[in-house]
């Protein structure tokens, strides 16, 4: 794994996983809390939305109560007491304004990124957490991404490629769907490195067939270099 060591870098890594993980779970409630679930086990990334007036949480994922050790049902009866405990003094209120500043701008549906600082239950000092938040189109809430600062090296690279691999195969379906059983299986082989005589030879078919479909291969998937037609290929296990 790539060692990310300056502060560019590790700013650049956050906000790419930020935007990823907002953009696998959309606007949809539902799918914040079932996205929560699945980041069940990671301490590093906590996701959750809050309400519009106050900006106080209303739903957090698990990981954020196992790194205060508070339980849920505690932490629900005064957030407000937890946010004073744990965040840095000033932060949350700071965030706030940023937030209320993009609620209230010409496009409060933008996304806002910041960093806070919050401790962690059996620690001495503050860490940085970088927040990103969006407002829910169709909910009256806010979306919030947390991830620790320091823990950028030790995680996070393995979860972006994940939803990397699931966004392409979302935006790449419809060219799969439309594609014929033989245009699979010629995509298939020209991934694996056969060159048009040696496809036309295990497919029994002629070489001007064979061109003939990777041209409409080329235009059905408006792929032009090889590495992204082994992608392809690798995505939708043709190989």
């Amino acid at each position: 794994m790539k060692n990310i060591t300056n502060e560019k870098e590790i700013l650049e890594t956050l906000e790419r996983q930020a935007f990823l993980i907002e953009k696998k779970i959309g606007n949809d409630i539902e799918a914040i809390k079932e996205f929560s679930k699945e980041i069940s086990s990671n301490d590093q990334v906590v996701v959750g939305f809050n309400d519009l007036e106050q900006l106080v949480p209303v739903f957090l994922s698990d990981s954020l109560f196992r790194v205060i050790d508070i339980s849920p049902e505690d932490y629900f009866k005064d957030p407000m007491h937890y946010i004073e405990q744990y965040i840095f003094p000033g932060d949350f209120d700071k965030g706030a304004k940023v937030v209320r500043g993009r609620l209230l701008s010409d496009q409060p549906d933008l996304p806002i990124s910041f960093i806070q600082r919050m401790k962690a239950w059996n620690a001495n000092e503050h860490e940085g957490v970088y927040t990103l938040s969006k407002k829910l189109k169709a909910n009256n809430a806010l979306l919030n991404i947390g991830i620790r600062i320091n823990s950028i090296t030790k995680v996070t690279m393995k979860m972006i490629r994940s939803i990397e691999e699931a966004d392409y195969v979302q935006r790449n379906y419809q060219r799969y769907k439309q594609l014929t059983l033989r245009e699979r299986e010629i995509t298939r082989l020209l991934a694996l490195g056969y060159q048009n005589n040696e496809i036309a030879e295990q497919l029994f078919i002629s070489k001007a067939t064979v061109e003939q479909h990777r041209k409409n291969l080329k235009r059905k998937l408006e792929i032009k270099r090889f590495v992204d037609l082994i992608r392809f290929a690798q995505a939708f296990d043709l190989i």
